[in-house]
């Protein structure tokens, strides 16, 4: 799949799935993508299987919904699915937590994560509320004669947190009623390990039998193009016969006998996964000025074996030196956060200016370097490790000082500020709103006991975040300015800034603009070269009825970053108002390609195909 160019340096994006806006960079599964999607319109549940990390997240986001939305080349004229077919925003079930006290904190985590992913962008799910309630409102806003919902890792229903059946059996009853009463068509992608698990409530989900899909490693003719094709669209290519041996070699596998014997084993097939990350590898080894990848970029490459290993040692030390922040110290960080109890991948929530204790700037830096992934669910942002496999590499990665927590003290006693807190950021994620606020409490309480007043006020602008997912902006408002107050008082201008803009994204939600105006200013003038502050300010400026002014401040925003995905999405909705539909398309455009959050995403959608209407007229 390719299109026109994209802003991008790395073709390759290493060890996580393909996101939306990548699908220009997606390769060797044009076949599968439209299996997937004849599939998933005409049968009313498909299951999507495979091993681990075959690329199932990566054909769903980057080359069946593309098809879907008429953005990919061999899409069906004047679009992807039929008219009246609304395509719901891909599902998941659940957030991992990591601390055992968050585990008991409520039962509605597979009900409430799947809502808040259907759930239109920008609203807050009701955790109360039936599926099938919200998919009503789906079918009666556009009134389709179909609606797609897709679920990715539905294994997570059965692997994680495997004693809450009767949140299982909850869950499973409502997606039945939904299929029955609803004209839905449903696409599950699971690992082939738990699909077992899944057939077992076949009967009770569908009258109807599944439509069974299985995803393969990609054929050495699909390799070549997965490589040569995003190379080429970043200006490079392979010189002859390269790529065919770099196939040859991800193909080959060397088994060893309790004799010492070895053999070379040769596979049909590469796994993407595998390719992906020896391809970002071979990328990160070439010179600048470096046009053609050759045989002695290839020899350089090493072991594929320990490729994975050395990816991770090399990110987690490239980001020690870009911030500062130990080496070892952020290693065990990874660790502990990361990789719960069970060996599986759990998840941080992002808050104001810190995840899980580490300033925010520290997990941007691990983010562009692919060893986190962020996924936007019940309003909020949340990380995990970039793939699977990287939970080995995370627990085989040592080195001085790992066993020293971030903070350089000795490990919190049990139910301390940092564990409350952590129970109160999983409890969010389940939509457990009572418990969430009961815990940030707690944890508020504790940072005070312990003399610790700037994880004080961190704790009040969370409980601000809380109340305002919870749609409470009085609340989030009242709780937000106390929280500035603290932060002013500790003379933290960065941590100051980033409460009076999300202060300022309170008032726009209550409808005051002209005070979120006075609030985004107050924020640039503190720190000028802020683009998160000046992309609200300008926001604000739109909505309070001066557009050319707000151009003008999106304009200083891209001025210290081009790439600022939201900004530019603003500045595109901008331009549709002052009639430079030109500017506002490749505005958009440029937006969707970098990477939206859900909502904007969504959002962006919307005006581009506006702006593309007034062009054409």
């Amino acid at each position: 799949m390719n299109g026109g160019p994209l802003p991008v340096q790395e073709p390759y994006v290493g060890p996580r799935p393909f996101r939306r806006a990548e699908a220009p960079l997606f390769f060797g599964r044009s076949r599968e993508a439209r299996l997937v999607r004849d599939a998933w319109l005409s049968e009313r549940v498909v299951v999507l299987h495979g091993a681990a990390a075959v690329g199932k997240t990566s054909l769903l986001h980057a080359g069946v919904l593309p098809l879907l939305s008429g953005e990919a080349p061999d899409a069906p004229a004047g679009g992807g699915a039929p008219r009246h077919t609304a395509v719901l925003p891909v599902g998941r079930l659940v957030h991992q937590a990591t601390w055992p006290l968050a585990r008991a904190s409520g039962p509605g985590g597979h009900r409430f994560t799947l809502l808040s992913s259907w759930t239109p962008a920008g609203r807050s799910p009701d955790p109360g509320r039936p599926l099938t309630a919200v998919l009503g409102d789906v079918a009666d806003h556009r009134r389709p004669y179909r609606i797609l919902g897709a679920i990715d890792h539905f294994e997570e229903l059965f692997t994680v947190f495997p004693e809450r059946l009767a949140e299982r059996e909850r869950l499973v009853g409502e997606l039945a009623r939904a299929l029955r009463e609803l004209p839905l068509n449903l696409l599950l992608v699971v690992r082939d390990d738990q699909l077992a698990a899944l057939s077992g409530y076949e009967g009770v989900l569908s009258p109807q039998p599944f439509t069974y899909l299985r995803l393969e490693g990609l054929t050495p003719d699909a390799a070549r193009s997965a490589m040569t094709g995003p190379a080429g669209r970043a200006g490079r290519r392979y010189a002859p016969g390269v790529a065919e041996r770099l196939v040859e070699r991800l193909r080959t596998t060397v088994y060893t006998d309790r004799l010492g014997e070895s053999v070379e084993l040769v596979g049909d097939r590469v796994a993407p996964f595998e390719l992906q990350l020896a391809c970002s590898a071979l990328w990160a080894g070439l010179a600048p000025g470096e046009e053609t990848v050759t045989a002695e970029s290839l020899a350089r490459l090493g072991d594929l074996s320990g490729v994975l290993a050395a990816y991770f040692d090399r990110a987690v030390r490239d980001v020690s030196v870009e911030t500062n922040w130990p080496e070892g110290a952020l290693r065990a960080w990874i660790r502990a956060t990361f990789v719960t109890e069970r060996g599986t991948r759990g998840t941080a929530y992002r808050g104001l200016s810190q995840t899980a204790e580490l300033p925010n700037a520290v997990v941007d830096a691990l983010v562009a370097r692919h060893v986190l992934t962020e996924e936007q669910r019940a309003g909020s942002l949340w990380y995990q490790l970039a793939q699977e496999r990287l939970v080995e590499a995370v627990r085989a990665s040592g080195g001085p000082g790992d066993g020293v927590p971030p903070s350089g003290q000795e490990a919190s006693p049990a139910r301390s500020s940092a564990d409350f807190r952590t129970a109160a950021e999983a409890a969010l994620g389940e939509g457990n709103f009572v418990s969430a606020r009961r815990f940030a409490e707690a944890a508020a309480r504790r940072s005070l006991e312990q003399g610790d007043e700037w994880q004080f006020a961190n704790l009040l602008a969370f409980q601000g975040e809380v109340a305002r997912v919870e749609g409470d902006l009085e609340s989030a408002r009242e709780t937000l300015t106390a929280a500035r107050s603290e932060f002013e008082s500790q003379q933290d201008t960065l941590a100051t800034v980033r409460v009076l803009t999300a202060l300022a994204e309170v008032c726009l939600s209550m409808g005051n603009a002209d005070e979120a105006v006075e609030l985004g200013r107050q924020a640039v003038s503190r720190l000028p070269g802020d683009v998160p502050a000046r992309t609200t300010l300008a926001y604000a400026l739109w909505r309070a009825g001066s557009p050319a002014n707000a151009e003008a401040v999106y304009n200083d925003a891209l001025d210290l970053d081009r790439d600022a995905a939201r900004a530019l999405h603003g500045r595109g909705r901008v331009r549709i108002a002052l009639r430079d539909h030109e500017g506002a398309v490749a505005d958009l455009r440029r937006a969707l390609a970098l990477g939206l959050p859900r909502a904007d995403e969504d959002d962006a959608r919307a005006a581009l195909a506006e702006a593309r209407r007034r062009l054409g007229a």
